[in-house]
Formats: C-alpha cells, sequence, structure tokens
C-alpha cells in the first residue's frame, strides 16, 4: 500500500504529475540484496510489470513484485534541492 504526502504531490504535479518506484531485487552468489523503492518521475519502461494507481491527482506506478507492505512518498530537500523518497520501507 502506497501513499503520498501533500508536500510530495505538490513536487510530483511541478515536474509532470506521473511517478514510478522503481524497484530491484539484486542476487549474486550467496546473499540476495533488495535496496528500497525508488522514486522517478514519468512512466516506467515497462509498464505491464506496473500497477498504476491515481493518488490525489498523481499517477504512481507501483511495481507488481514490490513486497505488500505501508509506504508513504514524501519529499526530501537538501539546501534548497528537492526529491522525492520512500518511507517505511522494510524487508517482506
Amino acid at each position: 500500500m502506497v501513499t503520498i504526502s501533500p508536500e510530495a504531490q505538490d513536487h510530483a504535479m511541478k515536474n509532470g504529475g506521473e511517478l514510478y518506484l522503481e524497484y530491484i531485487v539484486v542476487q549474486g552468489c550467496c546473499i540476495p540484496y533488495q535496496p528500497g523503492p525508488v522514486v522517478r518521475f514519468g512512466r516506467p519502461h515497462n509498464p505491464a510489470r506496473f500497477h498504476a494507481a491515481a493518488m490525489e491527482g498523481i499517477t504512481v506506478f507501483v511495481p507488481h513484485e514490490l513486497p505488500n507492505v505501508p509506504l508513504q512518498i514524501t519529499v526530501n530537500s537538501f539546501m534548497g534541492f528537492k526529491w522525492l523518497i520512500v518511507e517505511g520501507w522494510r524487508h517482506a
């Protein structure tokens, strides 16, 4: 379940109103590594791998393989630069 904060909604609208969560599972020789999902602006390259959800006027594409954990898209900033992050990530 993914939600979006009001600040993130405003930032997303200023950048096109479409987001997708990039979720990659890296498998090596011994231990699989699962970094948290990353927020990207725009549409994913392969939309068939995603579920599109309308959230407060924003379209968010969520990968089918993303574990069903409560996540929130929020804004992070540093020295005037803003970017979207995912809070609440934990391995399923």
